[in-house]
């Protein structure tokens, strides 16, 4: 099942109650194989669809991911150190900016999660990644 949890971040002077999902994000483009090559993102699989596909079989990047709607109603990935290998933290976070070669179609399932999220496609572009101690922002 999906992880729909909430948590809060104080703004002075509101808390804003926010939504986030859990997901696998497998970086690339993808390939007529089904596989990703590259950069940008491949695929973004809530954690209940990944019982219904063969994510774990293809030879894609990935790292555990956190959706969530910024207060523009953009797309925000929260991208823990720990949910990712070295290597794709080096491949994919290293430069502080995130590109995407191809527009990406957000899910049904995000947008249904996620109805702040006001977009139904990320552009194509470089997007800045905020670095924390925990992980790695990117808002689309």
């Amino acid at each position: 099942m999906t992880d729909y949890s909430t948590f809060f971040l104080s703004a002075a002077p509101e808390i804003r109650e926010i939504r986030r999902i859990k997901a696998d994000v497998e970086f690339g483009v993808m390939q007529a194989s089904g596989d990703c090559v590259g950069v940008g993102i491949c695929r973004i699989i809530t954690t209940h669809q990944l019982h219904t596909t063969r994510a774990h079989q293809r030879r894609c990047a990935r790292a555990v991911a956190f959706l969530s709607a910024s207060r523009e109603g953009r797309l925000e990935l929260f991208f823990p150190k720990e949910g990712m290998l070295p290597c794709t933290e080096r491949a994919f976070f290293r430069q502080r900016v995130f590109p995407v070669p191809v527009p990406v179609f957000l899910s049904e399932d995000i947008r249904t999660a996620l109805p702040d999220v006001r977009q139904t496609i990320l552009d194509a572009g470089l997007y800045p990644v905020k670095a924390e101690a925990a992980g790695y922002w990117v808002t689309f």
